[in-house]
């Protein structure tokens, strides 16, 4: 990515198509609003999902959707669905909830939406899918899975990296937070950290270039999640945090992810709207004391960054000297190094975690999908002003932090984050417990998910360069899907933790355990 500029830096967000800065022109930029079909990528049991339609700038440019064709197929073939519609949105967001019939069908379902719709002018227009300038329609889909999500009833899987409409500015924006509660109860996730970036709660949410007071955007976010959070107490937990922009020791801007806290921690340096004016606000030893305590994490730490993005930005990377910084008497809660795939930033980001472990550095890893909505499939913005793409790397939920928690509260989830009994996955379950002397690998999978083709435990010792590994389970066919195995570490080790793969290619990753 390092060619190409968002003001995030590391997604594929919506894409805000109209913001052309003074130009006369832009190949995106089409008098009429964004429309897209999106919903939730997979679902639990007992769980009816909600897809929507989805229409944004509608305020600007007026339109009318008069129908939706769905076409719905399965293993067994093609069911068509007619939505007759008149909706003629005057805000500048709406997600329409669609009434879809899913009964009766298969676990792995594709969905295409034939839109109507005409403009102001009474011009009228058809299209698959979305509306977006120069991206080829792909069908939807969505996996019903057989049975329920593998983790104990004592841990709660999550999101911890995802952003609500409260993020909107000149090329992105996101759903809001009753979307991704009720999309999160779709996908079984206990909770949603949202983190919002800093540098667009200085701006109205419908006008990202109208300048607002940041503290008191900030407060009416939490208190828009305490009130889904009162009034839905059995859906997915909304944690409202921040994706702080601060300062590494070279004065770069890097994102520091704050889970829950309670007052607006400031940060302008890359939002992109003060053009070269792109000095940290804070370093992170500041953004730490400000964050009262509650659970932060390094927000994508070895993606790297284009020149472009240096220059325009001043964004960077993290390093070792920022992870507990000088000047703090508190280090990052974590590293989230899984970002909704496991590429190039994946393996050097583990890298980097292993290295910290093996310093004698005690750090959790984070897995989530830094998804701006994207609930199905991102589309994004390539080249700004120029191209957009998509792809499914980073959409919500997909990849999960699940955490022991004692209770399924704000104080309960930060509390078990800042514990660290966690693992990192896109579906089954991984943990390791025990003494000094004697520990248990217990490992949980389902039939959506595969059986365990391998599970290997590290161990560590302070100051050697590489991890050793303790024992390995592998079954070349017929895997099991539960395992329950007694390990012991050897002398000497700081530290053992373990990952574990399926036939389904799914992975899972535990945070250490510490001797």
């Amino acid at each position: 990515m390092n060619s190409r500029v968002f003001p995030n830096g590391f997604t594929l967000p919506y894409a805000e198509t109209h913001y052309k800065f003074k130009l006369p022109w832009s190949p995106l930029f089409r008098r009429w609003p964004e429309i897209f079909i999106d919903g939730p990528s997979f679902c639990v049991p007992g769980i009816k999902p909600v897809f929507y339609l989805v229409v944004k700038d509608a305020d600007i440019f007026p339109v009318r959707i008069h129908a939706i064709e769905a076409a719905i197929q399965d293993e067994t073939g093609t069911r068509r669905q007619s939505i007759p519609l008149d909706i003629r949105p005057t805000e500048n967001l709406i997600f329409h909830p669609l009434p879809l019939d899913f009964s009766g069908l298969g676990n792995n379902v594709s969905l295409n939406f034939r839109i109507q719709a005409e403009d102001s002018k009474g011009r009228k227009r058809s299209f698959l899918n979305a509306n977006f300038p120069g991206i080829a329609p792909s069908p939807l889909r969505i996996q019903f899975l057989s049975t329920t999500l593998p983790y104990p009833d004592d841990w709660h899987a999550g999101e911890l990296h995802c952003h609500s409409d409260y993020s909107n500015d000149p090329v992105e924006y996101g759903a809001p937070l009753r979307v991704l509660q009720e999309a999160g109860t779709a996908l079984g996730l206990g909770y949603v950290v949202c983190t919002d970036h800093s540098y667009d709660f200085y701006y109205n949410r419908r006008r990202y270039m109208e300048r607002i007071e940041p503290e008191a955007n900030f407060q009416e976010y939490r208190r828009e999640a305490q009130l889904l959070n009162a009034a839905h107490p059995l859906a997915t937990l909304v944690i409202p945090g921040e994706e702080v922009s601060c300062g590494n020791h070279l004065g770069e801007n890097v994102h520091l992810l704050v889970a829950g806290h309670p007052e607006f921690i400031p940060g302008l340096g890359d939002g992109g709207r003060r053009w070269l004016m792109n000095e940290p606000d804070l370093r992170i030893a500041e953004v730490l004391e400000r964050a009262h305590g509650v659970p932060c994490f390094a927000a994508h730490p070895r993606s790297r960054i284009g020149g472009l993005e240096r220059f325009v930005f001043r964004r960077g990377m993290w390093h070792t000297k920022d992870l507990r910084p000088a000047g703090s008497d508190r280090g990052v809660d974590g590293l989230q190094f899984w970002n909704g795939y496991r590429g190039s930033d994946y393996v050097e980001g583990r890298e980097f975690w292993i290295a910290r472990l093996l310093a004698g550095e005690r750090i959790s890893p984070i897995g989530s999908n830094d998804a701006h909505g994207d609930l199905n499939r991102c589309i994004g913005v390539k080249t700004p002003l120029f191209s957009l793409y998509q792809n499914h790397n980073h959409v919500y939920g997909h990849v999960r932090t699940v955490v022991r928690a004692k209770d399924r509260t704000v104080a309960g989830i930060q509390s078990g984050l800042a514990g660290g009994r966690l693992c990192c996955t896109d579906g089954p379950f991984l943990d390791m417990d025990g003494g000094n002397d004697a520990f248990e690998v217990d490992a949980r999978t389902t039939r959506d998910y595969g059986p365990f083709s391998r599970i290997t435990v590290w161990a560590g010792r302070t100051g050697e360069s590489k991890e050793i590994p303790v024992k390995t389970w592998s079954w070349e066919t017929s895997g099991p899907m539960q395992v329950r195995e007694k390990v012991s570490p050897p002398a000497g080790v700081a530290y053992l933790r373990a990952e574990a793969v399926t036939t389904e290619k799914r992975f899972v990753l535990t945070a250490p355990v510490y001797l």
